[in-house]
């Protein structure tokens, strides 16, 4: 897999650190897009994965870091029902309408396990294969059961089960959440033809432990990270992004890249 489109995400050593920044794409969200990705720009990310309206009234924060949209709007925070599990995932987006965007890549949802599993696996393989027609990158969010909390659901297996299926359909990208150890979640990512991008997950209030996630799924092999609440929703976003830089493309320990927040 060699598309022109590649390193606007990849640095030359075939990592990325990248903002999830669609959350306000069906929450309660109060934060100014504008200085959120200056900062994160400033603290060194790549990347950023937004939605149609972020990444068409941005440009110029965002500046040169590669840029992935975000397919779909599945529902609000005033939904009366589960808009993650309970309806087939789809985009009211054409990948042609996402070019005029100018962007590098495409991220889906891909929510395995309910009862909409064979629609969710088809419309990504669809959208994989119009992707390609245009060298656009394409990932998914690889998810047994969505959000679980259900240990089954972040097995080893399970999660095997979702990275070399996105594989299999064609992706460029699985962005799936790290669960250790990091012996056990290596096999996943050595059983996973494409490259691995680790969620940041909820919002944790704790830098260490994020921080130590983020080195033990690059410490598995993941090739970096795409991650949201607990880079936009510090108190020093610059700070945080430095230190997940560091981690990624220095290969600094946990404590080296605490620094950056000292």
């Amino acid at each position: 897999m060699e598309k022109s489109r590649y390193y606007k995400l990849f640095k030359d050593d075939r990592k990325a650190v990248i903002l999830a920044f669609d959350h306000a794409a069906s929450g309660n969200l109060w934060i100014d897009p504008s200085r959120i990705i200056m900062e994160v720009r400033e603290g060194g990310f790549d990347g950023i994965m937004s939605t149609y309206g972020v990444l068409r009234s941005f440009k110029k924060e965002i500046g040169q870091m590669g840029t992935m949209v975000r397919m779909e709007f599945l529902g609000s925070a005033c939904a009366s029902y589960d808009v993650i599990n309970g309806q087939p995932m789809r985009s009211p987006f054409t990948v042609d309408d996402v070019l005029h965007l100018g962007v590098d890549g495409i991220m889906t949802m891909g929510i395995l396990g309910s009862q909409y599993d064979t629609d969710n696996i088809q419309y990504i393989a669809h959208i994989c294969a119009e992707a390609d027609k245009y060298g656009l990158m394409t990932a998914a969010e690889m998810l047994p059961h969505g959000f679980s909390a259900d240990p089954k659901d972040r097995s080893i297996e399970a999660m095997n089960t979702a990275c070399r299926l996105g594989a299999e359909m064609g992706l460029d990208i699985v962005k799936t959440q790290y669960v250790g150890p990091v012996d056990e979640f290596k096999k996943v990512v050595d059983n996973c033809y494409c490259d691995i991008l680790a969620l940041g997950g909820a919002q944790v209030g704790d830098d260490k432990a994020v921080l130590q996630n983020a080195r033990d799924a690059i410490d598995a092999g993941c090739k970096g990270l795409v991650i949201g609440r607990n880079v936009w929703g510090h108190k020093n976003v610059r700070g945080i992004s430095r230190a997940l830089v560091k981690i990624v493309h220095d290969g600094a320990s946990v404590d080296e890249a605490l620094q950056e927040l000292a």
